[in-house]
This record gives structure tokens, sequence and C-alpha cells, in this order.
């Protein structure tokens, strides 16, 4: 009788040596420790371009720094304070005082000698920064520049020395300026609006003519405009440029003015009404096209000049935005200069914090004593208040990304010369007022659209071909189709783009209608020589070679292609007047470009061809044998069996192959860089381009600041991009895991 033997461990199965156990083990936790390293890079990857655009959402702030008490220079009539707010300077009736905002106390008093006893009773600080006008009690406006020398000593302190001189003087009136502004437009021409204690508006311009030998001979003009108004003028508001000249009045109107070159007079070009009470404040914001209106009443207000149908010039002022509304009359407004932030502030004390296009009101800080004015930082990091008992306030201000709200990243916006509200992407303009329009929609709009293209073009050319050399072609055919067809997959998707940039849409560009003719000529030219092949005998089919087939194919498919491209030319000529272009432009009013979503198809799909043919050619390779067995011992045909046995079996594996396809489209970026025209607009027209979300990444990043608004929105749209990515492969997942459980019991 034996003994019963113990069961065998795998650590003593014969043959494996301690060290061949070593080197297993090794080999897991190397496999455990890479597995889980890529997951945590991913994870990482993410969360960092999730942390970068984070910041865009965060609630702005302002917090008070220091109050300075002029009440023994009041009253204080306008302030600013240098780039760096290292040096605060005051405008009050008897001169100007320099601020040292570190020491908090008056550096330099100036007093200017060109006032000869005269008060200041009003002034105006230009957006720029450096130019003020002052108006004097008995009409005058001097024209004054504030300058801020910047230096470093010897240990890299930074030193601002401030400056101020009067460069102009014009007689307005008779009376005292009780509202004055000024503006310059850094070159030969200023132009002042003042308004007399009595209510007389007047308008003075002052142009340098240039010299042969330096400066020339100044001219100045002036103008009475109060006949011109009806009411009482309360505020005014002056374009840089001069052009244009706006004016408030006490019943709820504002008149506009167009002023030319030379020797012109003012025109008056409409006046419209804005309000039911009377307008207490008036200024422009950054770009002196959009206008921003307060009245007695506490509401604020937006105003842009707007086309009256497309096609006419001729533009209206229309109400756009509407802010959030003051408790308390309105009696100051201030504009930033680097973006379309502006401040308002009341009677009451109350100071808010408003952006234009987003019609955002960010805060609204209380106060004690009525706002004389205010007045931004130059670079939108802080801002001064100054009561009427005056009281100067510095505010420190953190809002790096005014312009971005889910509204303005996805909806609909209205820009500044647009007649309607609309999904716009345009990160750079030529000019420092440029405002960024910043709508994903068109991207997003873009990366579906050419995905859509790509997937229509290689979609079922991918599957059918997985059909063919699955269950039709012979062992032979099989393996050489399915090498090549893998080995597309290698190609570079530069080397894609190239070719399609380059060759493919100058090419596709002059015979477009040969390249349509191929939807219809193909399958007619399949279906004649299928049926040309169903009347050849048994025998004499049976006698061509395997590897002819594959060559008879290629041939069918060349002799379409030839056929296509050789009835195109006549095609054009018969349908369409001879010239495909100008019939599509004047028919349907749409540009045909070269670069456009026909050729990022074409393109785009031969990238995707090689993932969804190998993965169905596997799935429908995987079904096992004796259901096809079955299906054609019943009687059905080898095509019935492929299409009612076969496909819906593998189904799930196709599905699968298909998302994945999906995924390459969505994230390719070379191939619509290189074949688009990398426009984003919001057209489903094949014939034209558009801009992808990753290809966006690719053009934008290189050029935006770091940490500005435009790279937070960059990284914004990689998180869509992945998450996008992330849904399509879940949705995939369980789609697939429903279709392998329901054809499982087959």
């Amino acid at each position: 009788m034996s003994l019963p033997t113990e069961p065998t461990s795998k650590r003593q199965l014969p043959g494996i040596t301690p060290g061949a156990r070593l080197m297993d083990r090794t080999g897991q936790w190397i496999i455990t420790a890479g597995g889980i390293g890529v997951i945590l890079s991913v994870l990482g990857i993410f969360l960092f371009v999730l942390m970068e655009s984070y910041p865009l959402f965060l609630k702005p702030s302002a917090s008070r720094a220091h109050t300075f008490d002029f009440s023994h220079r009041q009253p204080v009539l306008c302030t600013g304070v240098d780039p760096y707010q290292a040096v605060m300077f005051v405008v009050h009736e008897a001169g100007i005082d320099f601020v040292d905002m570190t020491t908090k106390s008056v550096t330099k008093s100036v007093s200017i000698p060109e006032l000869q006893g005269r008060r200041i009773r009003a002034a105006y600080r230009a957006l720029d920064n450096t130019h003020v006008g002052l108006g004097l009690d008995d009409g005058t406006m001097l024209g004054c520049r504030v300058n801020f020398a910047v230096d470093y000593d010897a240990e890299g302190k930074q030193i601002v020395t401030p400056s101020f001189s009067v460069e102009s003087s014009m007689d307005l009136t008779d009376e005292a300026l009780v509202h004055l502004v000024f503006r310059h437009d850094g070159k030969s021409r200023g132009t002042v609006l003042g308004i007399a204690d009595s209510g007389q508006l007047v308008l003075g311009i002052s142009e340098r003519q240039r010299g042969l030998l330096g400066d020339g001979k100044t001219t100045v003009r002036t103008y009475d405009l109060t006949d011109e108004i009806k009411g009482r003028a309360r505020v005014g508001a002056v374009a840089k440029s001069g052009r244009y000249v706006l004016v408030g009045t006490d019943r709820g109107e504002v008149f506009r003015w167009e002023i030319g070159r030379a020797s012109s007079n003012p025109r008056l070009l409409d006046y419209f009404r804005v309000s039911d009470q009377e307008v207490s404040a008036l200024d422009f914001v950054l770009g002196d096209v959009s206008l921003v209106v307060g009245d007695v009443g506490g509401r604020v207000s937006v105003w842009m000049p707007v086309r009256t149908s497309e096609g006419d010039n001729k533009r209206v002022f229309k109400r756009i935005h509407t802010l959030q509304s003051h408790p308390a009359a309105v009696t100051a407004l201030a504009s930033s200069a680097r973006d379309k932030q502006f401040l308002s502030g009341d009677v009451s004390g109350m100071v808010a914090l408003h952006h234009m296009t987003s019609e955002q009101t960010f805060f609204q800080l209380p106060g004690d004593r009525p706002i004389q004015s205010l007045s931004f930082a130059p670079k939108a990091n802080g801002f001064l208040t100054v009561s009427k008992s005056g009281q100067v306030t510095d505010f420190g201000l953190y809002n790096p990304h005014p312009e971005v709200t889910l509204q303005t990243l996805f909806g609909k916006v209205w820009y500044e010369g647009y007649t309607e509200p609309q999904y716009v992407w345009q990160s750079t303009g030529g000019s420092d007022d440029f405002e960024p329009k910043l709508s994903i929609v068109p991207l997003i709009f873009g990366t579906f659209k050419g995905t859509l293209y790509a997937m229509l073009f290689a979609l079922p050319l991918a599957v059918l071909a997985a059909i063919y050399t699955s269950e039709f072609a012979s062992p032979n055919v099989r393996g050489v189709v399915k090498p090549v067809v893998e080995l597309m997959a290698s190609l570079p998707s530069v080397i894609l783009g190239f070719l399609a940039g380059l060759w493919l849409a100058p090419l596709l560009e002059t015979r477009i209608v040969g390249a349509l003719l191929l939807l219809p000529c193909v399958p007619i030219v399949v279906v004649i020589c299928a049926w040309g092949w169903g009347q050849m005998s048994e025998d004499f089919a049976r006698r061509i070679p395997d590897h002819w087939i594959l060559t008879l194919l290629a041939g069918i498919a060349l002799f379409s292609l030839y056929l296509s491209f050789a009835l195109g030319p006549l095609a054009e000529s018969l349908l369409f007047g001879g010239n495909f272009q100008s019939w599509l432009l004047g028919t349907t009013g749409t540009r045909y470009d070269q670069r456009n979503c026909l050729v990022v198809g074409f393109a785009m799909g031969f990238a995707v061809v090689p993932i969804i043919y190998t993965i169905c050619e596997d799935a429908l390779s995987s079904v096992p044998q004796h259901l096809r067995a079955g299906s054609l011992a019943l009687g059905a045909t080898p095509w019935q069996t492929a299409i009612r046995v076969v496909l819906p079996t593998a189904s799930p594996g196709i599905f699968s192959a298909t998302m994945i396809g999906f995924g390459r489209a969505v994230g390719e970026t070379m191939i619509v860089l290189m074949a688009t025209g990398n426009t984003p607009i919001l057209d489903w027209t094949i014939f034209n381009g558009m801009r992808t979300m990753s290809a966006n990444i690719a053009v934008e990043i290189p050029e935006a600041p770091h940490e500005g608004t435009l790279y937070r929105v960059l990284f914004l749209t990689g998180v869509l991009l992945a998450a996008i990515t992330f849904l399509v492969n879940t949705l995939a997942e369980v789609v697939r895991q429903r279709l392998r459980e329901k054809y499982s019991r087959i």
C-alpha cells in the first residue's frame, strides 16, 4: 500500500530553477511597476493640464491698500499712477502732486506757471495715462503731459522719476469749465470737449502741421455746439482719433458728431435715447467703439454702433450689454487700457468692476463717500478711487482673465463690429486694442467635422476590406493584402499631411468634378464587373489563379478612377457651365477652398483605415468556424453567411475598431494642420476647411504668453479633447460589452 503523495507546488515543479523563479518574479515586478508608472504618468499629465486651465475660473478680488487724505487739496479732480504703481499723481485746483506709493508721502508738488493765478475746475486723464487736460476757471484748457522715467540704481533697485509739462493751450469760452474731456492721438492732433458752468458746450481742436525743418504751425479751432443739442449737456466722450465726439444730456439722450480734418466743421450724425433719466457718466471702452453709459438711476449699459443691414455702411448705436445697476446715481466711469473692463462709481460711494463683452459684474465695493473720479492702473492690476471729500484710495486688483466665462467659451457673444452674437475664435489681431475672441465651439465643431468626413471615407472601406479578406479572399491574397494595409499605419501623419496639402489639394482643385464622379462611377463599374463575373462559367472562373484576382480588383479600381477623371471635364461643361467653382459660389454662395474637408477626408482616412481594418479583420477571423459551417450547411450563400452570421457575431470587435478609429481621427494634428485652411468656421460644407482642437493647440501654443488667457484656454481645450476621448472610449466599452453578451450565447 503506497502512501498518498502531496500535490506538487509551483515552486517544486521540476525544471524550474531558483534563478528562473527570480527572473519570473523580477519580470512580474517590472511589468507591474511599468503599468502603474504609465497610469500615474497619464494621470499626472491630465492633472497638470487641468491645473493650468483651472485659474481661468477663479473669482477676481480687490484689496484696499491705502487711503490718502487730500481734503486740504480738495477738490481732487483726477488721479493716475505709473505702470509699476510706484508713483501716483493727484490733480487738484492748485496744481499737481506726486506721491510715493511706498512711503505714502508727497515727494513733489508742481506749481504750474501757466495757471497765472487761475484755478483748475476740471481735469481729465486720457486712457494712455500720459495726456492730461486741465479746465480753468476762465474757460482755458491746458493740454499737459505726465511722464514716468524708469531707471535702476547700482543695487538694481527700481527708481521711477515723474515729470510734468504743459504742451498746449486753448481758449474755449469765457466761463469756468466744469466738465472736460481731452484726447490726443499721439501724433499731432488734440481734441477737447468742455462744458461750461452755464451749460455751454464747446469743442476745441488743435492740429500741428509738420514742416520741412521741424514742427510746423499749430492751428486751433473752436466750436460752440450748444444750440445743436436738445436739453443741457452733462457729460461727454471723445474718441482718441478725435473723429467722434459724444455728449450726454439731462434728457437721457446722447448726441454724436463727426469731426473731419482741415477746416471742416463738426457734423451732427445722429442722436439716440439711452435712458429715461439724466445721463450722468459717459466713457469709451478700450478701442473707442463701444460706449458705456451711466444715469442718475444707477443703470449701467454698453452701446455699440451696429450696421442697419448687411452691405450697408450706415451704423446706429444699439444697447448691446446691460450690467448690474448701482443703488444710486452713477457719477464716474473709468476704462482699462488693457482689456474691456471698466469701473463705475456712484454717489453712495459704491465702486463696481465690470467686463463689457462677457456682461459680468465682478464685484461691488460699498463706500461711505460720493465718488468723484476713478482711474485704472496701466496694467489693470489696481485702481484708484477719489471721493468728493478728497479721499484717494488705492486698491490692488487680481483679475487676470476677465474675458473668460462659460458663456464666452461655449455661447454666442456679440463682439464689436458684428451684426449679431456669434461663435468666434480669433485669438490675435493687428492692434493693441484688439479683443481676443475665444469661443471653443468652432474648434469643437471643426474637430467633429473633420472626423466625420474622415470616417465617411475610412469606415466603409476598412470594414468591407476586412470582410473580403476574412471571408472571401484566398489565404495567399489575404497574406499579401493584410500586411500591406497594416504597413500603411507606419506612415507618419506629417508625411500624409504634407502630401495632402502640397500635392493632393492642388490636384483636386483642378479635377474636383472628376473626384466627385468617383462616388457614382466606382459602384457602377463594380456592379457591372460583378454581373460580368456572374455570367462566366464556373470552369472558366476556377481556372483563374488566386493571385490574379487581386490584380483584377486593382485593375477595376484603376479603371473606375480613370473613367471618373476622364468624364470630369465633360460633366463640368454640361452641368456646371464649364467652371464648377464659379457655379458653386454663384448658386450656393459657398467658396471653394483649395484645402478643404475633401482633402482631409482622403488624407486622414488613409491614416485611419489601417487601424479599423486590422481590428475588424481580427474580429471577423475570430468568429468560430462552426458558425460558418452551420450556416453554409443550411443552404446559406457565403455572402449571406458573412452578413447575417459572421458580421453580427464580430460586431463588438467592429464597434471597438470604429471607436478607436474615431479617437484616432479626433486627436489627429498634423494632417488637419497641413491639409486644411485652418480657419475656425461653422460650416458643414465639404468644400471649405475647419480648425480642430488639436491643430489649434499646435498653432497657437508657441505664441501664447505664458500663463496668459490664451495659454490657459489652450490647456482647457486639451482638457476637453481628453474628456471627449475618454467619453468615446467609455461609451465604446459599454456598447462592446453589451454586444458581446448578446452574441456570446450563439
